[in-house]
């Protein structure tokens, strides 16, 4: 059913029409310099990816460029969830992951990052490479609980993607990899993101005056122009979100079943849905000219023709009342 003679609900939260992320591989505390300070600027949540089996530590990774550079502990972590931002498993090690080292690399570190933090994990980030999104890495994604990959595939997700196991994000670097080695843009996928309904997850590292590498960062300078450029572009259609909150309306959009009871009443259920989705609000669209609603016979706030509905297991009761445009 469409907006203008049933309901239906809408590809993301509030009736935006785009969604931006982005991410900070390694979680490294050097992001309070440049990083937290624009992003709070602009009211942009970010998201950092742990490396937990060296939570609080000077890095020291085999050849990194961001080697000496600081690991963020359980508490700086807190205070970065306290700032709205996101927290994800970036590996136990940042070495293979795969069904044989799974155990570790996914079991043993989502539980001891979900202790540290005191929050559940639900999403998962490659480290290294796309080699690191196998089959056996993703399967036991879902075993322990996941409800999320992502990926460094430059393009942009959608609300139908089929799988939410290997989420694409886009490359916020001075320079992309070879054999191209495309320059900063600070449109990157945005048209295609108003086109499509579009979700861009930027990823980066630590953008400080100078990209510490040009293949893997961004500077500072281009970091604040790119979301200048989000939320100038973006306007009132852009949801800046927290990943899990947009992975959430994901598994709650294609959960969803709208069943028509009558004329103006409609049955809302999400059967199937994952215990492991904590928002579990669904926006939807009213029929044209609907001058209110309400769900279990409780009133609901109409903005812009959608209401917000929590949605469970278990059916709730839409009801639009009908009148005059």
């Amino acid at each position: 059913m469409n907006g203008r003679d049933g309901i239906s609900v809408c590809p993301w939260r509030d009736g935006k029409r785009w969604v931006y992320s982005i991410t900070f591989d390694e979680a490294l505390v050097e992001l309070h310099r440049f990083a937290v300070p624009i992003l709070e600027q602009y009211r942009v949540p970010g998201h950092i990816e742990a490396v937990v089996g060296h939570l609080g530590v000077e890095r020291q990774i085999g050849s990194s460029s961001y080697n000496g550079f600081h690991h963020m502990s359980g508490p700086q972590m807190r205070e970065m969830l306290a700032r709205g931002w996101g927290v994800g498993n970036h590996s136990w090690s940042h070495m293979l992951v795969n069904a044989d080292t799974a155990d570790i690399e996914l079991g043993q570190a989502k539980r001891v990052l979900e202790d540290a933090i005191g929050e559940a994990i639900t999403v998962y980030c490659s480290c290294g490479d796309n080699s690191n999104m196998n089959a056996g890495a993703l399967e036991a994604c879902r075993k322990f609980g996941y409800l999320g990959a992502m990926s460094i595939t430059d393009a942009l997700n959608r609300p139908g993607d089929a799988d939410l196991m290997w989420m694409n994000r886009t490359f916020l670097h001075e320079q992309g990899y070879g054999p191209f080695f495309s320059a900063f843009d600070p449109f990157r996928n945005i048209a295609l993101a108003k086109r499509d309904n579009g979700w861009i997850i930027d990823y980066c590292h630590c953008p400080l005056e100078k990209a510490v590498h040009v293949n893997k960062d961004c500077s500072e300078a281009q970091l604040r122009e790119r979301i200048e450029t989000v939320v100038s572009e973006g306007g009132d259609e852009v949801w800046l979100a927290r990943i899990e909150e947009a992975v959430d309306y994901r598994y709650v959009r294609r959960c969803l079943k709208i069943e028509e009871k009558s004329d103006g009443e409609y049955e809302l259920s999400a059967p199937g849905l994952p215990e492991a989705v904590r928002w579990r609000v669904a926006t939807i669209q009213l029929p044209e000219g609907a001058r209110g609603a309400s769900i279990d016979g409780k009133a609901l706030e109409v903005a812009g023709g959608y209401v917000n509905v929590e949605v469970s297991v278990h059916p709730k009761t839409l009801r639009a009342a009908k009148g005059g445009r």
